[in-house]
């Protein structure tokens, strides 16, 4: 038979359209002959009907189109029934968002004492445990899913739900110390009791067959009790986001199938378990934001996948094998006090590195480019020193990479170009210099380009407008010359341009509609005010200072309805200052032949008296609050990408 097959003739075009048809009149002979659902008994029939009436008022009219008393029940959208025999039983109810907050309609459902499963999450409940008694329910349920709704005051009472697995009460408003509520659950598997108010110790008295507790965002405190360790099917441990201090206890060998830790957003000390290195099922460990102190244990990321220590007070060297293990994907040590050199082994399934604000020294390996899947690199705020490696042109997944503040020289590499995927780039305060590589214009994704209070020389060159997408540029603090590109009119969403002390000459060119912030101080602009500015709805800082500017200020301004500060010092303007909006900070200083109306105490706008009083330590925080609100907001928008 093996033999005749391999030599079997090809079918024809016309048997193999004969074979396809066949398939397809079986098809649709199946589905033809599909049964619609078996209708309820009847005793369930009218409960659902009762439920119907107390909830059509409240309900989302587009989420129950198919809710009428004419169709079966088991057809109604987040009704889910099982046969058997000659009727059908509701064994899943999910309501989620339905806009329900009466909590008699639990009297109904309780009613239903086939239901396996019942979802009325994103609600608007206040009150629910009170409603649990009588309820038949109780005997099947095996998921009960409350959370984001309105819930508060204490737990309450769970007796009765023997066979309940998997409980959600997360982000509602329960408060109070948790003690034997939990005994009454034998089989309880999951427990959600995330963001709410719960207070007091971590409580121990559960059940042993949990596998997955979550108690992050709420108000526990005092120390990870030693009780907490007897539940060896813990799969999933969440203690984030409370108040719990001291040492986090090394007794971690006693989950042999924990997967999941996060003891993040807490008060905890001491040093890092040694325990955790041998729990081979780990693959996620987040203590971050907390005042963890020592060195990283060696081998730490054995087993471990995603590792974020980030916010402590971490110091020594990294290990050598932190970063090489083949499996290892993210690594967070932002903002410790590590020292010593970046070690020199990546692993190639290595995504998201994060190692800024420390004390790290030494260069940038070469071997990073052997980190082929990186698309988040962040060395920010550290001691590093020479060039950028050209390997780095072979992380062509490359999103977002920030080596700023540092000690970094030497001119950007051609390799980079590979970069294509690249969204955000910060090289600013460094030594760099040279030209804006060319290499920067074939990046279309790029977003944020900061290269400023570097060394950089020539020309802004016009090709940055191919980068359509650039809402953030920053390029002050160097020694670019020659004229602002009049093309940069074309980046439709650049919010922010700071081309600020630099050595650049002409005339300002027409800006992008939706700047909010423009900074073209310390140059050798010339020319008019362009009275095309004061149509910038969006602007909130504007500084022109220290240029030879010349003309009348623009009467356009008294449009800028959002401008919170202006700075026009030291050119050579002349004429009426035209009126602002009210509350505006200004500084025209510097100008002898402008003309400023004596305003009183309720002034259209706060004038400067002198240079000190413009610069002075009030006025520089509310500047660097405006730009860096701007910078934080975008920045926060980037940021989603890493998690």
């Amino acid at each position: 038979m093996e033999v005749i097959s391999r030599h079997r003739a090809p079918a024809s075009s016309s048997s193999l359209c004969l074979l396809f048809l066949t398939f397809l009149l079986s098809v649709s002979m199946a589905a033809a002959t599909e049964k619609s659902p078996m209708q309820l008994n009847k005793a369930q029939e009218n409960i659902m009907r009762d439920i119907l009436g107390l909830v059509s008022s409240a309900m989302d009219s587009s989420l129950t189109k198919s809710w009428n008393t004419s169709s079966n029940p088991c057809e109604w959208s987040g009704v889910h029934c099982t046969s058997a025999a000659s009727s059908s039983f509701v064994t899943r109810l999910s309501l989620p968002g339905y806009g329900l907050s009466n909590a008699t309609i639990l009297a109904s459902i309780c009613l239903l004492d086939t239901l396996h499963s019942l979802n009325l999450s994103r609600n608007s409940f206040t009150d629910l445990p009170s409603q649990f008694s009588p309820c038949p329910m109780k005997a099947e349920l095996q998921v009960l899913d409350l959370s984001y709704n309105r819930l508060s005051s204490h737990l309450g009472n769970f007796s009765g739900f023997h066979e309940l697995e998997v409980l959600d009460l997360s982000f509602n408003s329960l408060n109070d110390n948790i003690s034997t509520q939990l005994n009454y659950l034998p089989k309880l598997r999951s427990l959600n009791l995330s963001s709410n108010g719960f207070e007091g110790p971590i409580p121990t008295s559960m059940v042993t067959s949990l596998e997955e507790l979550v108690f992050s965002g709420n108000n526990f405190s005092g120390r990870i009790p030693m009780g907490l360790f007897r539940y060896g099917n813990i799969t999933l441990l969440d203690l984030s986001q409370n108040n719990l201090v001291d040492d986090v206890p090394d007794g971690f060998l006693s989950f042999p199938k924990l997967r999941i830790l996060l003891l993040s957003e807490n008060n905890l000390t001491g040093k890092i378990p040694q325990s955790l290195l041998n729990v081979t099922t780990l693959f996620r460990f987040a203590s971050n934001e907390n005042k963890l102190s020592g060195s990283i244990p060696q081998g730490i990321t054995k087993n471990i996948r995603m590792l974020d220590l980030s916010y402590n007070m971490l110091n020594g060297e990294m290990p050598s094998d932190l970063l090489s293990p083949d499996s290892l994907e993210t690594i967070d040590l932002t903002a410790n006090r590590l020292e010593g050199l970046i070690p020199g082994n990546f692993s190639r399934s290595l995504y998201h590195l994060r190692l800024g604000c420390n004390l790290l020294s030494g260069s940038i390996p070469e071997s990073i480019g052997n980190a082929i899947r990186l698309a988040y690199l962040e060395l920010d705020d550290n001691q590093l020193s020479g060039p950028i490696p050209s390997q780095l042109g072979k992380c062509n997944n490359m999103v977002l990479m920030d080596l700023s503040t540092n000690k970094l020289q030497g001119v950007v590499p051609d390799e980079l170009r590979n970069l294509q995927q690249l969204e955000v780039i910060k090289l600013q305060t460094n030594n760099f210099s040279g030209y804006i590589p060319r290499i920067f214009s074939g990046m279309t994704n790029m977003e944020v380009l900061n290269l400023s209070a570097n060394s950089f020389s020539g020309e802004i060159p016009s090709t940055l407008v191919l980068l359509s997408k650039l809402c953030y540029l920053d390029l002050h603090g160097n020694n670019f010359s020659g004229v602002i590109p009049p093309s940069i009119s074309s980046l439709q969403f650049l919010s922010t341009l700071d081309l600020g002390n630099n050595q650049l000459t002409g005339t300002i060119p027409t800006m992008p509609t939706k700047i909010g912030a423009l900074i073209l101080s310390h140059n050798h602009l010339q020319g008019s005010i362009p009275s095309s500015i004061g149509a910038l709805s969006n602007l909130l800082l504007l500084d022109l200072s220290d240029n030879h500017l010349s003309g009348q200020v623009p009467s356009s301004f008294a449009n800028l309805k959002g401008l919170i500060y202006l700075s026009l010092c030291y050119n050579q303007l002349s004429g009426p200052m035209p009126e602002l909006p009210r509350g505006v900070k200004v500084d025209v200083s510097g100008n002898p032949g402008l003309t400023i109306c004596t305003e009183d105490s309720d002034s259209q706008y706060n004038m400067a008296s002198t240079e000190d009083d413009f610069r002075s330590t009030t006025w520089v925080a509310t500047v660097s609050f405006v730009v860096g609100f701007i910078i934080s907001f975008y920045w926060a928008g980037i940021r989603k990408y890493c998690y």
